[in-house]
């Protein structure tokens, strides 16, 4: 985890919104394995904030897939 937070905090330095966006997918991703569903929540709401903000529909679907599948849980 500790280096999707750092590619995380590269990406953010660098501007790269859609990476930003895929990072936090990913963390969440990482956080709902772990059983920890808020964080994993608060991880897909950011993916899915920034795939909106950036008009990135792949990402945005995504995001609504994995918020959906966490709440089946």
């Amino acid at each position: 985890m500790a280096r999707l937070k750092k590619a995380l905090a590269i990406r953010k330095e660098i501007g790269d919104k859609n990476g930003e966006a895929i990072d936090y997918a990913k963390l969440g991703a990482v956080f709902k394995s772990l059983g920890n569903h808020r964080k994993a929540k608060d991880n897909y709401e950011k993916a899915l904030a920034i795939s909106k903000e950036i008009a990135y529909r792949q990402g945005e679907g995504s995001c609504y897939g994995n918020l959906g599948t966490l709440f089946q849980c």
